[in-house]
């Protein structure tokens, strides 16, 4: 789960930090692979014949210019152009690259029956997307992408290849989305304008989220953004979405359930169990979930992230009681770095600082966005004298200062790394402080993550981490919550999804010994 949160980080912090003019690169908002710099004023150029350029590309396989740094966008593949994309996005169907033909033809409608189309999330941790069809309608359940592997070189995100839908696209009644994590709504600005725009609906937090992504890519105004309320129902051509709400690491996260003329399929998003939730997060109306289960659901796709974690999730509320110790009894200043998707755990951090008389200073892009957006939606609460920008940070002494910061995987580009390196444009760290990594390493991050404690270390830090304190819990459901949930709904077939191969299987062999699923 910790790998979607770091992807998030990566995703709205960029190559480059307004904090510090030491790591700005000289390109600052731009990205190029390997070559580009030399060939840019080439870029984009057509001969007069209207064919190829002189470097032999086709107008649909040239980078555009990025409009909100001055560039005019050129046609792609025929298609009309859309402001925005200021990154490079590359679509994969099993590990291949591919282009959709600008001569796309309709799929011929298949009578009476139900399609369920997986587009992403499968063997994979990331671009979550999956497509019902029904004769003539199409609806869409989230639209992720997942950041690149380390073999693809100059991708900065990958999207699921939706060459069906654009041959499709006027079948296509919606987009409903289940919470606002990238992996699940971070293809929005790239897709969306492939299919003409078909209307995006979702909870509040989700949709406020999912609006910011397309603010970036200029195209707020061609986007049909719908706030639901779980209670109630939304009709998509022959389909009727209803909504349960869920526990996970970032509120508004719903499951959805579709009627479709032949049965029900459930979906169940990013879900865990938690009895004593925090802050804004809403209890899982698991009443919902029980009802399903007298409603002879057809199929259930259900997240396999955790499938080979025993036992149950540790509750927010011990999170909560382990950072209230901590901050109430530490006399120096205090460093938390944590995702900015985190917005439970944010409240935490903020309540604490207030409870025991001290100030917070926020470092790092992605979470001054995330603040701002949760706070103005009204999902984080506090007096706005609390918080401020690090930059504003001086003159406060070290027991009424609390430091909310990017960086808990040690990533080179984050505040705490430049933190750890004394490189940091605001912050010096030294003797006596506390720094709390309230998050979990990501398997293939221990060595950078060791590197930041070691540098934080010899400076004179003291670091908190999981292995020492309950200071993090995952968003996702260990072995005994993924029971609890298909015992609930009792479907006739299960779908993991949202996980690599072998936790979809793991999934699988645990429906069979614990459900009484048969293969």
């Amino acid at each position: 789960m910790d790998k979607l949160d770091a992807w998030m980080e990566r995703a709205l912090e960029g190559s480059s930090s307004s904090e510090s003019k030491k790591s700005a690169p000289p390109n600052k908002g731009k990205s190029f692979t390997k070559g580009e710099k030399r060939n840019k004023k080439h870029s984009g150029k057509k001969r007069k014949d209207g064919k190829q350029d002189k470097h032999g590309k086709k107008p649909h396989e040239q980078k555009r210019k990025d409009p909100e740094h001055g560039g005019k966008p050129k046609k792609q593949g025929g298609q009309a152009p859309h402001k925005g994309s200021p990154k490079k996005a590359k679509t994969k169907s099993d590990g291949h690259t591919s282009a959709p033909s600008p001569t796309l033809k309709p799929t011929p409608v298949l009578r009476g029956k139900l399609k369920m189309i997986p587009l992403g999330g499968l063997d994979e941790v990331g671009k979550n997307m999956l497509a019902l069809e029904y004769e003539d309608d199409i609806v869409i359940l989230d639209m992720g992408f997942e950041f690149p592997d380390e073999d693809m070189r100059g991708i900065d995100y990958v999207i699921p290849d939706t060459s069906y839908l654009e041959a499709n696209k006027k079948r296509i009644r919606g987009v409903v989305l289940t919470h606002g994590h990238l992996d699940h709504i971070g293809g929005i600005p790239y897709i969306l304008p492939k299919l003409d725009f078909p209307p995006v609906y979702g909870t509040k937090l989700t949709i406020g989220l999912a609006k910011r992504r397309t603010e970036e890519f200029k195209q707020e105004r061609m986007t049909k953004f719908n706030v639901i309320d779980p209670k109630e129902k939304i009709k998509l051509g022959k389909f009727t979405c209803s909504f349960f709400r869920v526990a996970h690491s970032i509120p508004d996260s719903v499951g959805i359930v579709v009627d479709t003329p032949v049965g029900k399929v459930v979906d169940t998003g990013d879900f865990k169990f938690d009895d004593t939730p925090v802050g804004s997060q809403h209890h899982a109306e698991i009443g919902k979930m029980k009802a399903l289960g007298t409603q002879n659901v057809l199929a259930l796709f259900c997240e396999a992230t955790n499938a080979l974690k025993p036992g149950h999730s540790i509750s927010e509320r011990e999170v909560q009681k382990t950072l209230n110790e901590i901050v109430g009894k530490t006399e120096g200043r205090i460093v938390v770095a944590s995702f900015s998707s985190q917005i439970g755990r944010i409240q935490q951090l903020l309540d604490a600082a207030a409870k025991n008389g001290r100030k917070v200073f926020v470092s790092g892009r992605s979470m001054l966005t995330n603040i701002k957006i949760a706070s103005e939606l009204g999902y984080l609460k506090f007096p706005k004298e609390l918080v401020s920008e690090i930059k504003k940070y001086k003159n406060v002494a070290d027991k009424k200062t609390l430091i909310i910061t990017t960086g808990s995987q040690g990533e080179a580009i984050s505040a705490l790394a430049r933190m750890a390196a004394n490189e940091h444009a605001h912050i010096k760290i030294k003797e006596g402080d506390t720094i709390i990594l309230s998050s979990s390493p990501i398997i293939g991050n221990e060595r950078p993550i060791h590197t930041v404690i070691n540098r934080l270390t010899k400076l004179g830090a003291n670091v908190i981490h999981n292995a020492l304190m309950d200071v993090h819990t995952s968003g996702h459901g260990n072995r005994d919550e993924l029971v609890r949930m298909i015992n609930y709904i009792k479907p006739k077939y299960l779908v993991p999804i949202h996980g690599e191969f072998y936790m979809r299987k793991a999934l699988m062999l645990l429906a069979q010994e614990k459900c009484g699923m048969k293969p």
